[in-house]
């Protein structure tokens, strides 16, 4: 099990390099990604059982709003990609474990040490030298960092809604509900856009980007939750923005300088040692 959940973390980490190969806009790249994964989701529910009855009756507003942010989250997530540095975007937008935890107070009434505050500190002077590195490219580039971190934000709201109103629900009935939604309000701007969904090889992208890279993705990592406590499974995730830079690095060729690197480690580190230091 604990393979598969790598290789989830191996299909994450490809985001980056992989959107780039469809001839799509970010807002429609988001919806047929949402339509694909959808399928394959009520399928794992059939198989196991599960209903939507008492998520829609109990939480349908909070699983609407996230399922709008994921629908955004993903959009930025995307336009990111094509404005900045894979490794821009992902260690930007790993910076949610930060989000969560710095909001955890005030939205689940949770307490933090002051060293957890410390780590937040740490990985904020990460973004911010990630950020001045890239004050003397252009204005498209700082762009890109700015939907990159707001899209990691928009995912630590996600995260926090998850944790408040379905921790008791399943996980793979509450992504169905929240892709609903993130669908529902991307349709619009993906009929208003009239694009065409491209070459053959984008077509096929676009579908395993849905089936394989969200759909299975999804199935296989909530699915690691029966096996692994949540403590291992947090510490994992941290293989995808490793694989991310990796895939950049020797896929797309995009170089990593050492400032970002250094920013980086800031970043992950502070985000692993918070979450260590959650379990202590």
């Amino acid at each position: 099990m604990k393979i598969k959940l790598v290789i989830v973390m191996a299909l994450w980490g490809s985001l980056g390099v992989f959107s780039r190969s469809i001839e799509l806009s970010s807002v429609a790249m988001s919806f047929y990604r949402a339509m694909f994964a959808l399928p394959i989701l009520l399928f794992a529910m059939k198989r196991q059982k599960v209903t939507l009855a008492s998520l829609w009756v109990k939480q349908m507003i909070p699983m609407a709003v996230s399922g709008v942010l994921i629908g955004g989250a993903w959009v930025l997530f995307f336009v990111g990609f094509r404005l900045t540095s894979v490794a821009n975007v992902t260690l930007l937008y790993n910076l949610c474990p930060m989000y969560v935890m710095l909001l955890s107070p005030w939205v689940l009434k949770a307490k933090n040490r002051w060293i957890q505050w410390v780590t937040i500190l740490v990985s904020f002077v990460g973004m911010i030298m990630i950020v001045f590195q890239s004050l003397s490219l252009p204005d498209s580039e700082g762009l890109g960092l700015f939907v990159a971190t707001l899209s990691g934000f928009m995912y630590a709201v996600i995260v926090l809604i998850n944790r408040k109103y379905s921790v008791d629900f399943p996980g793979v009935s509450v992504a169905f509900v929240q892709l609903v939604f993130a669908g529902l309000v991307l349709l619009p701007l993906v009929l208003f856009q009239r694009e065409s969904l491209g070459s053959i090889n984008s077509v096929i992208s676009l579908i395993l980007l849905g089936v394989v890279h969200t759909g299975i993705a999804y199935i296989w990592y909530f699915d690691s939750y029966k096996v692994f406590n949540a403590a291992t499974i947090a510490q994992v995730t941290y293989l995808d923005p490793l694989f991310s830079i990796i895939f950049a690095y020797f896929i797309a060729f995009e170089p990593l300088s050492l400032v970002q690197m250094f920013g980086g480690i800031l970043i992950l580190g502070s985000s692993f040692v918070g979450l260590r230091l959650k379990q202590v």
